[in-house]
């Protein structure tokens, strides 16, 4: 017992080292809600900054430190969302990454994953997940506002690219 927590808070000690270390990260995901798969790439930049391309569905969203949008290009439409409503809120605030390592036990550690189970005080819970050999963000799951799990899987992640801030500008509807 005492190997494995001693493995566990040596495994803690060096994702939240790693963790302090990023500003950054550009990455392609694998969006995966009910039988529908979107794939696309994003960029986030802590805190509270997020752009994710969805170039099939003609999508964007966008989180701009306050606000979280829906930019769908295709219908000339954005939704609008208080990003501390949403999941989001809790991956993209770097502190809060940090603090759910520290406090938290790993729900779960299989292969090359190491996950970590949060309820958030909207009662939403997230499922973080980490990869155990890079020590990078390597997804994340959740229910959405329509009870339907979502799974974000992320692959061929850089971290401290420089990234604009100007690309976290949410657009107004009538320039789509």
């Amino acid at each position: 017992l005492f190997f494995i927590s001693n493995a566990h808070a040596n495994l803690q000690e060096k994702l939240i080292n790693k963790y302090k270390t990023i500003n950054t990260l550009v990455f392609d995901f694998t969006q995966i809600i009910g039988d529908k798969v979107e794939l696309g790439s994003c960029y986030i930049k802590y805190p509270l900054l997020m752009k994710c391309e969805y170039p099939k569905k003609k999508k964007s969203i966008i989180a701009n430190g306050k606000k979280l949008a829906i930019i769908k290009r295709r219908y000339k439409k954005i939704f609008h969302y208080p990003l501390r409503k949403t999941a989001l809120f809790y991956i993209l605030n770097k502190e809060n990454i940090l603090n759910i390592i520290q406090h938290y036990e790993p729900s779960d550690m299989n292969g090359n994953t190491i996950e970590y189970e949060l309820t958030d005080s909207n009662s939403n819970t997230i499922y973080i997940f980490f990869n155990k050999n890079s020590l990078l963000l390597s997804g994340w799951k959740t229910i959405d506002a329509y009870s339907n799990e979502v799974s974000f899987l992320i692959k061929n992640i850089e971290t401290n690219i420089f990234i604009e801030n100007k690309i976290f500008k949410i657009p107004k509807e009538e320039d789509l």
